[in-house]
């Protein structure tokens, strides 16, 4: 399997945040800006790589919600596996995640079934919310400008608070893909109206409006799903 070493310092140019070598802990743990990883620790997972001949490597691992990369844990030392390398990662947990779209992001395959003989599959994908992350960045930055500008001490307080905002949640975004008949498509509203027989567009389209259909609900994908792909 070919890697590529990264520094810390590297890495905090990726993210421009900072990273601990130790997982946060606790039940209710999401990802981090001081711990931009899928789950909360590096665990031995089974990776298959290779274009042309497949091999299998146990290795512990992560996700880097940021950078839409497998990372590994080698002797203290954090590694990137190479773009487009990585065609499937097993976790202990049993969640198996697989590359989609052009940006080769890691999607947990959801469901799993056979259409006209082939496996078909949803495939969801949680990445970060870089707007939205700017936009916390930005809020952080403007209270702090109002603090110099003069302000109490219950603001110089809450100021120190936002110096630890790499601790807070990541703001994600969850996409939805669907693989079908040998094609991995984002399952969006345009992409299932040309791939579903003409004949149901309209009922499609009427099927949204009243069955509640979020586009970045899991649920209602499993709807879509159900009623147009398998029936």
């Amino acid at each position: 399997m070919k890697i590529t070493a990264f520094k810390t310092s590297l890495f905090l140019l990726a993210l421009q945040i900072a990273l601990p070598l130790a997982a946060q802990s606790g039940s209710d743990w999401q990802p981090t800006g001081e711990w931009p990883f899928l789950n909360k620790n590096f665990r031995a997972s089974t990776v298959y790589t290779g274009i042309f001949k497949r091999s299998k490597t146990i290795v512990p691992c992560n996700i880097h919600v940021g950078k839409q990369a497998l990372w590994y844990s080698q002797n203290d030392t954090l590694m990137e596996a190479e773009p487009g390398s990585v065609l499937r990662v097993e976790f202990p947990n049993g969640d198996v995640y697989m590359p989609v779209g052009s940006e080769n992001m890691f999607g947990r395959i959801v469901r799993e079934d056979s259409i006209d003989g082939r496996i078909a599959r949803i495939i969801h994908v949680r990445t970060l919310d870089q707007k939205a992350l700017d936009q916390k960045y930005l809020d952080h930055i403007n209270k702090s400008q109002n603090v110099l500008q003069g302000a109490n001490l219950s603001s110089i307080a809450d100021t120190e608070g936002a110096r630890r905002i790499e601790q807070e949640p990541l703001p994600l975004t969850d996409v939805f893909f669907f693989q079908v008949r040998g094609e991995i498509f984002q399952a969006s509203r345009m992409n299932i109206l040309e791939r579903i027989d003409k004949k149901r567009r309209k009922e499609y389209r009427t099927f949204t409006r009243t069955a509640e259909i979020i586009s970045s609900n899991e649920s209602s994908m499993h709807k879509i799903w159900e009623e147009f792909f398998l029936k």
